[in-house]
């Protein structure tokens, strides 16, 4: 495990908190969409894209170790993750824009309305994080992996 750690350096752990902005997104979609009568549209494609797009981040940091931040899978797999992500944000915003325009002009008393949309604001946010964090690794240069470097 200490090798583990010694070979992903930094990335290793920018990857892990694009990892943890991506659960933290994830377990607040869970919470709006299960908000009663305010669930998602579409909410289980939102969930699905968003657990893909976890483990493709999980799978981006491990590569990232085993590759080096350049290689093609790891590339892949990131641009994966940050499509998914991006996915899922549109099924999210898709559906509570037609909240947020009830809540803010003509039913602002409803409070599990704007306990949707605040709850879906906090996703949106940590998985936008999430997606900048990727983009960020993708322009880092990581430890090339010890056989790279006795070569």
């Amino acid at each position: 495990m200490k090798d583990i750690i010694k070979n992903g350096g930094v990335l290793l752990w920018i990857n892990a908190a694009a990892a943890v902005l991506a659960l933290i997104g994830m377990i607040v979609l869970f919470v709006s969409n299960g908000t009663p009568g305010y669930a998602i549209m579409g909410g289980g494609g939102a969930i699905a894209c968003i657990i893909i797009a976890f483990i493709a981040i999980l799978g981006c940091a491990f590569c990232c170790i085993k590759f080096g931040s350049q290689h093609f899978i790891t590339a892949v797999l990131r641009v994966a993750s940050i499509v998914l992500v991006c996915v899922c944000l549109g099924i999210i915003l898709s559906d509570r824009v037609g909240i947020a325009a009830n809540v803010l002009t003509w039913d602002s008393a409803n409070t599990v309305a704007w306990g949707a949309l605040t709850s879906s604001i906090v996703a949106v946010v940590f998985m936008l994080l999430s997606v900048i964090v990727l983009i960020v690794t993708g322009f880092m240069e990581g430890k090339k992996p010890e056989a790279e470097l006795a070569a």
